[in-house]
């Protein structure tokens, strides 16, 4: 535990840019300059590259395999009863909570003194969101967590209604689509720059702590099958980024080492000194405080999903699983069998399958991926070297 705040519990403000991609933020000078005020983390793997699985991981510090979120239509399968939320936490330790949530089931409820529901396709976010800020500013100490939205809208009437998962004008323009995504990543930041300002004019700044990033990332091209997100556990859409904001941290550190999206909810309640409830199911995260105080550990990220649509569609079960390092992703899709083995610091776009080539890694990995997806009994199937 770590005796942060001491003296005065801080507002907890979570401001979330839906889809955005790792390697977009960097290009954008506000984002560039967002690093120098805060604590960065380049290399956040989420759970699931959606945004149900991805937040109900979030909320619980769980996998879905634990909190029953596994699928892209099972938030009606969130294990209310057992798993205690990030908001439930704080809402026990004092704290007003509210959401402005894209739809019922997209967070779990459980804990939000209010959750709002809007029609992403009908509102000003920024204008939203300043107001939800001006009703809550005397409401300390507070939990806010706000969605924005413009990248998600853009990418349904731009790609999803537009394209087919293996239209070959899409994928044929991935430096133009590209370019796309990093004009809306570019709008986000002046949404995040105006969010910010706002903060600072409530005088809310100095006593909160402020986490912005991004819940999974978004295919702009990059791999035949996959339009949007989902289909794949490739790094352009399970690799995000985290800024963390606060007068009690340092400022312009890059923790350049693989923390997870479960790992949120720990680190919060490391901030604020509160233990884990042991009569819920258990936190599978873990504090990345210790990182940034020069105490650094590897750890491993597991990540799945199941495509509402490519190659081998499986929205009712994730079917696609992976187990990450720093430096190797295995990847096994339980449809067709197929393994997939990367260098990730050979091989950033994850090009070059390396199955059959490094059989100690391989079976590392594949022993790692069991562990961790040990609910799916799809995953007991004993390992042989090259398995594809």
């Amino acid at each position: 535990m770590f005796n942060l705040f001491k003296n005065k519990k801080p507002n907890i403000i979570m401001l979330m840019i839906d889809g955005a991609r790792f390697d977009a933020v960097d290009k954008v000078p506000f984002y560039r300059e967002l690093k120098k005020n805060s604590v960065f983390f380049p290399q956040v793997i989420t759970y699931a590259p959606y945004t149900i699985g991805s937040l109900h991981a979030t909320f619980t510090g769980a996998y879905g395999n634990l909190n029953g979120v596994n699928g892209y239509y099972k938030s009606y399968c969130f294990d209310k009863k057992n798993c205690f939320t990030l908001a439930q936490y704080l809402k026990e330790n004092g704290y007003y909570t509210e959401t402005d949530s894209l739809g019922e089931g997209v967070i779990p409820p459980q804990g939000f003194d209010k959750y709002r529901l809007h029609d992403e396709f009908k509102i000003d976010f920024l204008k939203r969101h300043t107001e939800i800020l001006l009703q809550i500013r005397n409401k300390s100490p507070f939990f806010l967590f706000l969605r924005y939205g413009c990248l998600h809208i853009d990418l349904i009437y731009n790609v999803v209604k537009k394209y087919s998962d293996f239209s070959e004008e899409y994928f044929s323009n991935k430096d133009k689509n590209f370019e796309n995504h990093l004009r809306l990543v570019e709008e986000s930041a002046n949404y995040l720059n105006a969010i910010i300002e706002k903060i600072k004019e409530l005088g809310l700044y100095d006593n909160s702590i402020i986490l912005i990033f991004a819940d999974h990332g978004t295919s702009t091209g990059d791999k035949i099958g996959e339009k949007a997100y989902g289909v794949y556990l490739y790094d352009y859409t399970i690799k995000c980024f985290l800024y963390l904001i606060g007068k009690d941290f340092p400022k312009g550190a890059e923790i350049k080492s693989l923390v997870r999206s479960i790992d949120i909810l720990p680190t919060i309640l490391d901030i604020l000194n509160l233990k884990e409830k042991s009569n819920y199911k258990k936190i599978l995260g873990k504090s990345f405080l210790p990182f940034i105080y020069g105490r650094e550990e590897e750890r491993i990220a597991y990540s799945e999903t199941g495509g509402l649509g490519g190659p081998t569609p499986s929205p009712e079960q994730h079917n696609v699983k992976c187990i990450r390092t720093n430096k190797w992703k295995l990847i096994y899709n339980e449809t067709n069998k197929k393994k997939e083995l990367y260098n990730l610091e050979q091989d950033k776009e994850e090009n070059n399958n390396l199955i059959g080539k490094e059989p100690e890694i391989e079976k590392y990995l594949w022993e790692k991926m069991i562990e961790e997806g040990k609910t799916f009994k799809e995953l007991t199937i004993k390992y042989e070297p090259g398995f594809k």
